[in-house]
């Protein structure tokens, strides 16, 4: 039996469990959250309901958020790049299948081998909670292949607030930052100020985060000595309340980072700056045509400016190099909210444009390597959407459909899409549709079985595209990429009884033109492929204030179409089997993590696309808290508390910018990390 008839059989039998279940008729509260949610920071109003998950933030040694994901969720898996600014997949999925947002405005990174992710970008204080959205079942956003991180910021509040926060730890680690908010019942305010700092790590077996660059860019003396990162964030927010149901909010933030070491590939970051700019109006109880109505407005400008004066002229090129890269994206949204009495319905517009231009010269000179390096790139993307909830009963049904228009453009030549690809295509404009069906059945008022299909697409990015090295170089964007579409099912089930919660899911994406990196010529193709895994999670409480986690995470990749020079099935970059098992203690007063993560051998992996089999790991973990009366907080913990020497995440990508080939480095994680923090609240 084909893959394609098994799809179609699987889709109408999830219909049929969805819908024979409708003739129930016991209606329950609609304040269900459909979606998994990793809550960092706590809202005011959610206090007493989030209290333990609010002190997340704090219990880890917080470099960045691609850490805390990876350990606060067994799906997700983290991409080690440097000692800051890493990436994480979730399910198998990551870069730009796996959209990232902030306060649901857009955010990428603006290097064309993503050493600035866009969690990179984002400054720990300035979080109120992270929402992290698995499968294609959310419509409200562009370009949600297999799900969305979405970065929800603090608001400013009435009345005087603000935390002062000190951290530190191995490697002469550094983070010091404030923030204030206060106003009155008409206006409100919110500023912040942080700075970090971290010298290099060193491995469990004492490599250098440097020792891990490539044979052919190694790190001179002066690098093998530099920090790993410098980084300054201030923000502020201004919120005007004339009405009870009315809300005006602006913000601003800026950041400025600095001799960041990525030694996976081939240059550093010299400095980049981020700017990001927003505004928004939201209107409650309009009648009977909105319960809420939003329109928001935002900007995020990146100036990413990497070079390679660190390292030794080891092989071609003969020459330093610096790239001088700006990507602004500006966007908007306008939802309307509505209950009728058919269905709870929410509905809207978006767009979001892109320009995205760099070059690359010589450092010595500044004569042009390549003045198309990305070659003047505009992306434009229109969207309209609507879904819905409605009870039948015991069953929940949720719908959602969405339609983009989305055009991308060159304004530069490529002269290596012409040479290589022999392509002169320098314009794609793409008509795509997208949506999802999902239902939740209530067994009983603690346990609940859920079943979804969806479907989603996600375009090709500037660089898949457009991006044009040095000409002659052997690489080329391939600018008729076509868009991947995932037509994914899941399915799950979840209970809390009294002292025990366990939940499950599985799921299975078949993936259609899927975006491959293909070795010779080096480019991306599109391929037909299809993933799938599952994830378990357990919570006992033993006794009094102590309670045991446990889970688990498996995902396999497969292709069923192959890239010119491949002929491994396994796709590349899904992580293997990783388990948790946590001993958690619990007061108001004092709470402890004792956790070991367990990752199998990563075997099922690319070995044409230059993947190479890495070893499982074992690795213990330690973090404990007191809380001083209201306003003073410690905290103290250990990463990797017997100093092992492992690699999380295998060999990602070939570096397409600094040319390394098909086989960048795998950098090891940290050695053992001590790490403590205090802050001060009021």
């Amino acid at each position: 039996m084909k893959r394609s008839e098994i799809t179609r059989i699987l889709v109408l039998l999830l219909l049929s469990i969805i819908f024979s279940a409708a003739g129930e008729t016991l209606l329950y509260a609609k304040d269900i959250v459909l979606e998994t949610i990793v809550v960092t920071a706590r809202k005011e109003e959610e206090e007493e309901k989030t209290k333990i998950e609010s002190k997340t933030l704090r219990t880890h040694k917080v470099v960045d958020l691609a850490e805390i994901l990876s350990d606060e969720m067994i799906e997700a898996t983290m991409i080690r790049k440097g000692a800051y600014g890493n990436e994480v997949s979730i399910r198998g999925f990551g870069k730009s299948d796996l959209r990232v947002l902030i306060d649901d405005g857009i955010l990428e990174g603006a290097c064309g081998s993503r050493k600035d992710p866009s969690l990179s970008h984002i400054n720990m204080l300035t979080i109120d909670r992270i929402e992290v959205k698995q499968g294609p079942f959310d419509v409200t956003k562009a370009g949600a292949l297999s799900g969305s991180i979405n970065v929800i910021t603090k608001k400013p509040q009435k009345g005087f607030h603000g935390e002062i926060i000190s951290k530190g730890g191995s490697y002469d680690y550094w983070s010091n930052g404030f923030y204030f908010t206060g106003g009155n019942e008409v206006i409100q305010a919110l500023m912040g100020y942080n700075y970090s700092e971290s010298r290099q790590y060193e491995d469990g077996d004492g490599n250098k985060l440097s020792s891990f660059a490539p044979d052919g860019r190694p790190y001179t003396s002066r690098g093998n000595h530099m920090e790993a990162f410098k980084k300054d964030d201030v923000w502020g927010k201004l919120q005007f309340t004339p009405t009870e149901n009315q809300t005006f909010l602006l913000s601003y933030s800026y950041g400025y980072a600095e001799d960041v070491l990525t030694p996976r590939v081939g240059m550093d970051i010299e400095y980049e700056r981020t700017r990001m700019a927003r505004a928004d109006y939201t209107i409650a109880n309009l009648g009977t045509f909105s319960d809420r109505l939003t329109l928001s407005i935002y900007q995020n400008k990146l100036e990413h400016n990497p070079f390679d004066e660190y390292r030794s002229l080891v092989g071609a090129p003969s020459f330093h190099r610096r790239n001088n890269v700006e990507s602004t994206i500006i966007g908007g949204k306008i939802e309307n909210v509505q209950s009728t009495d058919f269905a709870e319905l929410a509905y809207g517009i978006d767009f979001y444009h892109r320009n995205w231009d760099g070059e690359m010269i010589k450092a010595d000179t500044g004569t042009f390597v390549s003045k198309e390096f990305f070659p003047d790139i505009d992306i434009v993307d229109f969207g309209a959407y609507l879904k819905g909830e409605k009870y039948f009963g015991r069953l929940l049904v949720n719908v959602g459909l969405r339609y983009d228009r989305f055009e991308t453009e060159a304004d530069d030549p490529l002269p290596n899409s012409v040479a290589r690809l022999g392509t002169y295509t320098n314009k794609n404009t793409n008509d795509l549709i997208s949506g999802y069906l999902s239902a939740r059945y209530f067994l009983t008022d603690n346990s609940q079985v859920f079943a979804g299909v969806g479907r989603s697409v996600r375009t090709p990015t500037g660089a898949e595209r457009y991006l044009q090295p040095p000409r002659g170089a052997n690489f080329a964007g391939n600018p008729d990429l076509d868009p991947t579409k995932n037509t994914e099912f899941d399915i799950g089930f979840q209970a809390t009884l009294e002292r025990f919660s366990f939940r499950a899911k599985a799921f299975y994406s078949d993936l259609e033109d899927y975006i491959y990196q293909e070795a010779l010529p080096k480019t991306w193709v599109n391929i037909d492929a299809y993933l799938y895994g599952f994830d378990a999670k357990a919570v006992l409480d033993i006794v009094d204030n102590f309670s045991i986690e446990a889970g688990l995470a498996y995902q396999r990749g497969r292709k069923d179409s192959q890239p010119k020079n491949n002929e491994d099935k396994d796709l590349a970059e899904i992580p293997p089997l990783k388990t948790k098992l946590a001993l958690h203690y619990d007061t108001p007063k004092i709470f402890g993590t004792l956790e070991w993560i367990h990752s199998e051998n990563a075997d099922d992996i690319d070995l044409n696309a230059g993947e190479v089999k890495l070893p499982g790991w074992d690795v213990v973990n330690f973090r404990t808290g007191y809380q001083f009366k209201e306003y003073l907080k410690f905290n103290i913990g250990v990463d990797n508390i017997f100093d092992r020497c492992y690699a999380v995440a295998n060999s990602y990508e070939f570096d397409v910018v600094s040319g390394t080939g098909a086989n960048p480095p795998i950098v090891n994680e940290p050695g053992r990390f001590f790490y403590a923090n205090v802050s001060y609240t009021f």
